[in-house]
């Protein structure tokens, strides 16, 4: 089961703070809380989140330090490197708005607001995440593939004919179709935002119907060759690309 958003908010208004906490809790977010910026600072080195909601005028957080080092990539925590930034403020400046534009914040909501303008902020925060880390992800597997095709070309160089050529194309084929699941993932992430906007803004793709296209045929080619490669991996494999597909044919 996929774990629920985990959000960490911090403001000095401590009524504010401990009730907008457990409004979104009660929306289905994990929700931790700081009093100020050393509190959020702590938290952001010591947990991952998805979406980090911070005050802009509270102690420990001189002229937005803490997005400062988050932006930075320095303290707090690698992994929280990039995720979405709401900012909130009882007193709009255009500096401060400048401030905000610059950094890449998502929001910069102004006090008091309403509960429902906060939670789509967090709900646009929370989708951007996914994607991002999707695409992350897509990003690593493709540098293991050039990894293990380096060591399979090294292997033919070295001592030709010691690498089956079943083998390579297995491995080729396997690649293949966990690249075309991340393109489908990235599909189901990008639903209900503007159409592909997201996807195609980090994928440079054209069409993102092309994507469905690609995986059918994925899963066809591995029909064919099945009798040519036998491979527990490569059936496993097109069973998953033929359920990644139930979704869209709904």
């Amino acid at each position: 089961m996929t774990p629920p958003p985990r959000l960490l908010i911090a403001d000095d208004e401590e009524v504010f703070l401990q009730s907008t906490a457990d409004l979104l809790r009660q929306e289905g977010f994990d929700v931790d809380a700081a009093m100020d910026g050393a509190e959020a600072a702590r938290l952001l080195r010591a947990n991952p989140y998805d979406v980090f909601i911070s005050d802009i005028s509270m102690p420990g957080n001189p002229d937005l330090a803490v997005l400062q080092e988050l932006r930075g990539g320095r303290a707090p925590g690698a992994a929280n490197a990039g995720i979405p930034v709401i900012l909130m403020t009882g007193y709009p400046s255009a500096q401060t708005a400048i401030s905000a534009i610059n950094l890449s914040v998502l929001a910069y909501l102004v006090k008091p607001m309403e509960f429902q303008e906060l939670l789509e902020q967090v709900r646009r925060g929370v989708a951007q995440r996914r994607i991002q880390q999707a695409v992350a992800g897509s990003a690593r597997r493709i540098q293991d593939w050039a990894g293990e095709m380096g060591q399979l070309a090294s292997g033919f160089q070295n001592a030709p004919g010691s690498v089956p050529v079943q083998s390579l194309l297995g491995a080729m084929l396997g690649r293949m179709g966990e690249t075309l699941l991340d393109m489908k993932h990235l599909v189901d992430l990008s639903q209900g935002q503007d159409p592909g906007a997201a996807v195609c803004s980090v994928q440079h793709c054209p069409r993102l119907e092309s994507y469905h296209q690609i995986l059918q045929e994925g899963i066809e080619v591995l029909e064919r060759t099945k009798g040519a490669f036998k491979s527990r991996h490569l059936e496993d494999l097109r069973h998953r690309m033929e359920s990644a597909m139930e979704p869209a044919k709904n």
